[in-house]
């Protein structure tokens, strides 16, 4: 590419190669398996993610001299404590399924690279390959997800335990002011400190992923690169994330119609199939029992499994439009990865030289 494309051109081509490497023509088998893909990487989940929030009881005077506790709610222990090692063992299950969620996800994050790049989705073969820049873009992610819940932590406690101390909150009728100001800018702080947090982890994931692939770099090493062009297209790079922006919004809007849609057409025949089997028991006598509760359970898992591959189903056309977005945009600017993406048209081999005039011999008579 003689000029780097802008957030908005690259829109087009993404469609196109998508287009392509899925619909022309429609192969169900490589769908499928990209479809696998979208559910290790959760790209099936579409992005975006809640929080929970609680009330803190703080220490409150009562009365002129009085001390004493905002009202604790009475925990029955008692009964809690026998099950106490098996929620522990269940929080460490879930715990140590969640890193190897995360860390399968991070190497698969290579295999979607390296599938839409060359128009491909080779599975067997692929973890040994791509393991290594993998594990290396886990640690990344964990340090990052480290950073991020200390940095919470801090921008969260250090207020309230300079609030606390500075005893606003003992009487908070008389610095309400101060409260509110304090809140507001507090909010707006940790605002800042999650959209942060979102640039890196996106240029971690677009753009230090397919420089790790195509030079077999560590993540760190990969950053050393992106400095560079980040320094040098400011602008660029901020449109890019406005742009990405706005086509997540889009997508969501438009693949959420459609879950919604198709989720409703099943609901027929998964209610008739329900209602069959109830009664069918029921006719048959069955009652919930240890049996009949596992075997609703092993159905409703396999229904469940079902229901999450259709989602990555659905994802998987955004996923691929997604990461040739990315790749043209890239491409543009990072010379290894913009010889594939754009490589140089066919050479036209020169005409034949035309044959020379034949040469008449002078005439004797």
């Amino acid at each position: 590419m003689s000029k780097p494309m802008s957030a908005v051109d690259c829109i087009g081509p993404a469609f196109g190669q998508t287009k392509r490497q899925l619909f022309a023509p429609f192969r169900l088998g490589r769908w499928a398996r990209m479809a696998l893909i979208c559910l290790l990487t959760g790209e099936f989940a579409g992005g975006g993610g809640g929080g929970g929030s609680g009330n803190l009881n703080f220490p409150t005077s009562h009365g002129k001299g009085g001390k004493g506790l905002s009202t604790i709610p009475d925990i029955p222990w008692g009964k809690i404590l026998p099950w106490l090692p098996w929620i522990l063992a269940g929080v460490a299950l879930l715990l140590l399924l969640i890193f190897l969620w995360v860390y399968v996800a991070s190497v698969y994050r290579f295999v979607l690279f390296d599938s839409v790049l060359h128009d491909r989705c080779e599975l067997k073969g692929s973890w040994m390959r791509w393991e290594p820049c993998g594990r290396s873009y886990f640690y990344w992610s964990l340090a990052l997800f480290v950073v991020s819940f200390l940095g919470t932590c801090l921008l969260i406690g250090v207020p309230l335990l300079i609030a606390w101390r500075a005893g606003l909150f003992h009487h908070p009728g008389e610095h309400l002011l101060v409260l509110i100001l304090g809140g507001v800018a507090l909010f707006f702080l940790m605002i800042a400190f999650f959209i942060v947090g979102a640039v890196i982890g996106l240029f971690a994931k677009d753009f230090c992923v397919p420089i790790m692939a195509m030079e077999n770099v560590r993540v760190l090493d990969a950053w050393r690169r992106l400095f560079p062009m980040l320094a040098a297209e400011k602008m660029a790079y901020a449109g890019y994330v406005l742009m990405k922006i706005v086509l997540a919004m889009g997508n969501a809007i438009i693949v959420g119609i459609a879950t919604i849609l198709i989720f409703l057409v099943l609901l027929i025949p998964l209610g008739i199939a329900a209602l069959i089997i109830f009664f069918g028991g029921k006719a048959m006598g069955l009652t919930f029992n240890a049996a009949t509760i596992s075997i609703l359970v092993v159905l409703g898992g396999v229904i469940l499994a079902g229901l999450i591959y259709l989602m990555a189903l659905i994802n998987t056309a955004p996923m691929v439009f997604f990461q040739s977005y990315v790749l043209h945009f890239l491409g543009s600017r990072y010379p290894a990865l913009g010889a594939v993406v754009f490589p140089p048209p066919p050479e036209i081999p020169p005409p034949p030289p035309l044959d020379s005039p034949p040469i008449l011999e002078p005439s004797t008579g």
